[in-house]
């Protein structure tokens, strides 16, 4: 069963499947970026709720 994480590449954050067996940083080097959440979620679904929570997030909320 795959697993599914969250990369950024330059277009922005994705949703990247990846073998269970195998490593989420595999998948993001292939397609040239890195990981920002591994998961790993089992359903795509999952991962990409995630990835729109992360981009709705605020940096500077991190400040107070």
């Amino acid at each position: 069963m795959p697993g599914y994480a969250i990369n950024e590449t330059e277009a922005g954050l994705t949703v990247t499947e990846f073998e269970h067996e195998g490593r989420p940083e595999y998948e993001a080097l292939r397609c040239g970026g890195v990981v920002v959440d591994p998961g790993p979620y089992r359903t795509y679904d999952e991962a990409y709720d995630a990835m729109l929570a992360l981009e709705g997030e605020d940096p500077e909320d991190d400040l107070d």
